[in-house]
């Protein structure tokens, strides 16, 4: 009799067991699939990323072409005149030609004027220090590849400089605060222009982040 009661406590015991280790198999099983899924997504926004820089290059090319002239230098278009009805003596004045679409500023005018407004603007003493500080928290907790260099706020409009190694450490960067589903800074108005050459490894980003509520500053020159 006891015996027979030890071998069924055996039993039992490799019945838990086995269910243990079926239970802590199928828990790995579940976290690999999770993490396989979480890697796919973060490709797909790499390629989103990227896909997303390769339009914002080809609207800043056709925004130079549109703002080119519509002739070549050195080439004259000549254009049919109506010949005018003789009168006596009097010259008809010549008709003022039709306005054309209004051109588009290039990114070289939208950074100067945002260049003008930040540096131009005083320092509000209750929110410029904040939000500068602000700004270095969270960016260098965020980042790991590039690096933030500088950072000046003025009353209304923050600019902040940050370096990247290469065009993978610039989309990274991208997907981690530019394209962030939560504001890495604050909820304000951003505009952010990519400067240098990947080859080179001197890819600057110059970001424009306006204080909440607050638009960025309108292009009334253009």
């Amino acid at each position: 009799m006891p015996r027979t009661s030890t071998l069924a406590g055996i039993t039992v015991l490799l019945a838990f067991l086995g269910w243990q280790w079926l239970e802590h198999t199928s828990l790995e099983e579940q976290h690999q699939r999770q993490q396989a899924e979480l890697e796919a997504t973060r490709r797909e926004l790499r390629e989103m990323a990227r896909a997303l820089g390769e339009q914002q290059a080809r609207l800043e090319r056709l925004t130079r072409d549109v703002a080119r002239p519509a002739s070549s230098a050195g080439q004259t278009l000549a254009f049919p005149v109506e010949p005018s009805a003789p009168t006596a003596g009097v010259e008809r004045p010549a008709s003022p030609a039709p306005p054309g679409p209004p051109v588009p500023p290039s990114e070289q005018e939208v950074v100067a004027r945002l260049e003008e407004a930040v540096h131009g603007e005083p320092i509000d003493p209750h929110w410029s220090r904040q939000a500068e500080d602000l700004a270095r928290a969270r960016l260098e907790r965020t980042l790991t590849t590039s690096r933030l260099e500088s950072v000046h706020c003025g009353a209304s409009l923050c600019r902040l400089e940050t370096s990247h190694p290469s065009q993978e450490a610039l989309e990274q960067f991208r997907e981690q605060v530019l394209m962030a589903p939560e504001p890495v800074l604050w909820n304000g108005a951003t505009y952010s222009s990519v400067q240098g050459d990947a080859r080179a490894g001197t890819l600057v980003t110059i970001s424009y982040v306006a204080r909440e509520s607050r638009p960025l500053p309108m292009l009334e020159q253009f």
